[in-house]
């Protein structure tokens, strides 16, 4: 079962875990929950699993996936300030010219969630 929340993740980002805390409190928390709950289900879509907290015996660890996903989402996709509020633009309706826009096409789980679901590994055989 899945009991992490905005909270948790808010935790994962504090000032001495990690390097990149400024990056995830420069967002709202109506922002960053809402690209927390997208992390979720992007990774559960691309992964065919059913998240659950991780034990502390797992080698790979589910949650710390999620939360570099959701640093990802926000880092990597164009938004519009309107009125105070933050609005993800569709890529669809994108101005192409723009080119320095963030952009998340061909690139569905980060490097970093990768590295934290084992994705990213090689395996060597002979033979």
């Amino acid at each position: 079962m899945w009991t992490k929340t905005l909270d948790d993740v808010d935790i994962y980002f504090y000032p001495d875990h990690h390097v990149q805390s400024y990056s995830w409190r420069k967002f709202d928390k109506d922002t960053r929950e809402a690209a927390y709950t997208q992390a979720q289900r992007e990774l559960q879509v691309s992964l065919g699993i059913t998240l659950a907290d991780p034990d502390d015996d797992d080698v790979y660890n589910v949650f710390y996936a999620v939360c570099e996903q959701s640093l990802y989402i926000l880092l990597n996709t164009p938004r519009q300030e309107e009125d105070g509020v933050s609005n993800v633009i569709d890529e669809g309706d994108e101005d192409k010219e723009n080119k320095s826009a963030p952009t998340r096409q061909g690139v569905l789980i980060c490097p970093q969630a990768s590295r934290y679901l084992g994705l990213n590994r090689i395996k060597m055989s002979r033979g």
